[in-house]
């Protein structure tokens, strides 16, 4: 058995990693690894229009990639399938979206909005025209 360092194992690697030293007595050491210049991941935009229960699968699987903000019409599916289909079809986009960690938003009556934990999303008041245009030129 070769008995080796743990900053000499780190080395074999080559790699820029910082070592929290702090707690040099615990069971586990913190690891923090510099991404260098790697391209961060891209954030997709899809729009969805539910008609049916089945069309949600491709909504799933775009949640559990974690990188997919999802606008979704809702109101065909309310209005063909009912409020039962609706509910069925909310119920598993939610389940989806809390594994995923992702927030869920309804707008109106009639969309939802699916995003990525990183998203931050805030809820505020809505301005009439008017009220935009006189802030804009203050």
């Amino acid at each position: 058995m070769v008995d080796i360092s743990f900053d000499n194992f780190l080395n074999i690697f080559k790699k820029n990693v910082n070592v929290d030293s702090s707690n040099q007595n615990s069971d586990y050491v913190e690891l923090e690894v510099d991404q260098g210049d790697k391209p961060m991941p891209k954030l997709f935009v899809k729009y969805y229009n539910l008609s049916k229960f089945e069309d949600a699968s491709s909504i799933l699987n775009d949640i559990r990639s974690g990188y997919t903000l999802s606008f979704i019409k809702i109101k065909d599916i309310k209005d063909k399938g009912g409020v039962d289909e609706l509910k069925r079809t909310i119920s598993k986009l939610k389940k989806s979206s809390d594994a995923a960690e992702a927030q869920i938003i309804g707008i109106d009556e009639d969309y939802l909005l699916i995003v990525p934990d990183f998203v931050k999303v805030e809820k505020g008041e809505v301005l009439s025209t008017t009220e935009n245009n006189t802030r804009n030129q203050a």
